[in-house]
Protein backbone atom coordinates (compact mmCIF):
# COMPACT_ATOMS: atom_id res chain seq x y z
CA UNK A 1 0.00 0.00 0.00
CA UNK A 2 1.42 3.61 -0.83
CA UNK A 3 1.67 6.00 1.90
CA UNK A 4 -1.28 7.66 0.07
CA UNK A 5 -3.37 4.55 -0.38
CA UNK A 6 -2.72 4.03 3.14
CA UNK A 7 -3.15 7.39 4.95
CA UNK A 8 -7.03 7.48 2.67
CA UNK A 9 -7.32 4.00 4.38
CA UNK A 10 -6.74 5.82 7.95
CA UNK A 11 -9.14 8.65 7.48
CA UNK A 12 -11.70 6.54 5.74
CA UNK A 13 -11.64 4.42 9.09
CA UNK A 14 -11.90 7.21 11.39
CA UNK A 15 -14.39 9.21 9.49
CA UNK A 16 -16.51 5.51 9.48
CA UNK A 17 -16.67 5.26 13.36
CA UNK A 18 -16.82 8.99 14.02
CA UNK A 19 -20.63 8.72 13.50
CA UNK A 20 -23.83 7.04 11.26
CA UNK A 21 -23.63 9.60 8.86
CA UNK A 22 -27.22 10.20 7.38
CA UNK A 23 -27.18 13.45 5.13
CA UNK A 24 -24.45 13.98 2.51
CA UNK A 25 -24.68 17.89 1.41
CA UNK A 26 -22.78 19.92 -1.50
CA UNK A 27 -22.88 23.56 -1.32
CA UNK A 28 -22.17 26.04 -3.65
CA UNK A 29 -21.70 30.10 -3.85
CA UNK A 30 -22.93 32.45 -6.49
CA UNK A 31 -19.30 34.00 -6.16
CA UNK A 32 -16.03 32.79 -6.19
CA UNK A 33 -15.73 31.82 -2.51
CA UNK A 34 -12.18 31.33 -1.18
CA UNK A 35 -11.48 28.29 0.94
CA UNK A 36 -11.27 30.89 4.09
CA UNK A 37 -14.93 32.17 3.18
CA UNK A 38 -16.27 28.46 2.52
CA UNK A 39 -15.33 27.55 5.63
CA UNK A 40 -16.72 30.67 7.95
CA UNK A 41 -20.19 30.75 5.88
CA UNK A 42 -20.86 26.49 6.90
CA UNK A 43 -19.78 27.66 10.69
CA UNK A 44 -22.10 30.58 10.71
CA UNK A 45 -24.79 28.58 8.32
CA UNK A 46 -24.57 25.50 10.72
CA UNK A 47 -24.56 27.43 14.04
CA UNK A 48 -27.61 29.68 13.26
CA UNK A 49 -29.38 26.88 11.23
CA UNK A 50 -28.76 23.34 12.90
CA UNK A 51 -26.54 24.23 16.18
CA UNK A 52 -27.54 20.16 17.68
CA UNK A 53 -25.93 18.74 14.37
CA UNK A 54 -22.45 17.09 14.31
CA UNK A 55 -21.14 17.13 11.00
CA UNK A 56 -17.95 16.91 8.85
CA UNK A 57 -17.43 19.02 6.01
CA UNK A 58 -14.03 19.21 3.61
CA UNK A 59 -13.72 22.24 0.90
CA UNK A 60 -12.81 21.40 -2.61
CA UNK A 61 -11.51 23.81 -5.36
CA UNK A 62 -13.94 24.20 -8.01
CA UNK A 63 -13.26 22.95 -11.60
CA UNK A 64 -14.70 25.06 -13.91
CA UNK A 65 -14.35 28.17 -12.36
CA UNK A 66 -12.24 30.09 -9.39
CA UNK A 67 -13.32 29.60 -5.50
CA UNK A 68 -14.10 26.12 -3.49
CA UNK A 69 -17.37 24.90 -2.81
CA UNK A 70 -18.31 22.45 0.58
CA UNK A 71 -19.40 18.63 1.13
CA UNK A 72 -20.24 17.67 4.32
CA UNK A 73 -21.45 14.48 6.62
CA UNK A 74 -24.28 15.15 8.49
CA UNK A 75 -25.67 13.17 11.48
CA UNK A 76 -28.89 14.18 13.84
CA UNK A 77 -30.69 15.81 11.36
CA UNK A 78 -33.81 13.65 12.31
CA UNK A 79 -35.93 17.14 12.65
CA UNK A 80 -35.03 19.04 10.06
CA UNK A 81 -36.90 19.08 7.58
CA UNK A 82 -34.21 19.15 3.87
CA UNK A 83 -36.23 21.22 1.46
CA UNK A 84 -36.18 24.00 5.23
CA UNK A 85 -32.64 23.36 4.95
CA UNK A 86 -31.56 23.76 1.16
CA UNK A 87 -33.60 26.94 0.83
CA UNK A 88 -31.70 28.63 3.74
CA UNK A 89 -28.17 27.67 1.93
CA UNK A 90 -29.54 28.45 -1.18
CA UNK A 91 -31.14 32.19 0.00
CA UNK A 92 -28.00 33.22 1.38
CA UNK A 93 -25.09 31.14 -0.79
CA UNK A 94 -26.13 29.46 -3.70
CA UNK A 95 -27.42 26.20 -5.49
CA UNK A 96 -26.80 23.25 -2.80
CA UNK A 97 -27.64 19.02 -2.47
CA UNK A 98 -28.66 17.70 0.51
CA UNK A 99 -29.80 13.94 0.14
CA UNK A 100 -29.99 10.82 2.23
CA UNK A 101 -27.01 8.62 2.04
CA UNK A 102 -27.53 5.57 0.76
CA UNK A 103 -24.13 4.12 0.78
CA UNK A 104 -22.00 5.18 3.87
CA UNK A 105 -19.08 3.84 2.12
CA UNK A 106 -19.18 6.19 -1.09
CA UNK A 107 -19.66 9.47 0.91
CA UNK A 108 -17.06 8.81 3.24
CA UNK A 109 -15.05 7.83 0.65
CA UNK A 110 -15.24 10.75 -1.40
CA UNK A 111 -15.11 13.35 1.18
CA UNK A 112 -11.91 11.34 1.86
CA UNK A 113 -10.46 11.92 -1.33
CA UNK A 114 -10.35 15.53 -0.33
CA UNK A 115 -9.12 15.34 2.76
CA UNK A 116 -6.02 13.50 1.44
CA UNK A 117 -5.46 15.54 -1.19
CA UNK A 118 -5.33 18.52 1.21
CA UNK A 119 -3.10 17.07 3.57
CA UNK A 120 -0.85 15.67 0.53
CA UNK A 121 -1.29 19.01 -2.26
CA UNK A 122 -2.24 21.49 1.07
CA UNK A 123 -5.01 22.52 -1.22
CA UNK A 124 -8.87 22.57 0.39
CA UNK A 125 -9.82 22.31 4.01
CA UNK A 126 -11.49 20.09 6.32
CA UNK A 127 -12.90 20.29 9.90
CA UNK A 128 -15.60 18.48 12.20
CA UNK A 129 -17.70 19.25 15.12
CA UNK A 130 -19.36 16.35 17.42
CA UNK A 131 -22.76 17.96 18.71
CA UNK A 132 -24.08 14.65 20.29
CA UNK A 133 -22.92 13.80 23.97
CA UNK A 134 -22.67 10.12 23.13
CA UNK A 135 -21.26 10.32 19.95
CA UNK A 136 -18.32 12.73 22.28
CA UNK A 137 -17.90 9.94 24.90
CA UNK A 138 -17.30 7.50 22.47
CA UNK A 139 -14.70 8.93 20.32
CA UNK A 140 -13.10 10.12 23.51
CA UNK A 141 -12.89 6.40 25.01
CA UNK A 142 -11.40 5.04 21.91
CA UNK A 143 -8.62 7.88 22.03
CA UNK A 144 -10.31 9.67 18.77
CA UNK A 145 -11.01 12.99 20.43
CA UNK A 146 -11.15 15.61 18.04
Amino acid sequence: MTKEENLKFEFNNWLHDLAPWELFFTGTFSWEASNEACQRAWKRFMTKNMPDVTWFMVTEKNKQRPGYHIHALMHGTETYRRKTIWNRWYKRYGINKLVPIKSRKNVEEYTTKHCVHYLTKGIGWYDVEINNSDLWHKASKSGKKT
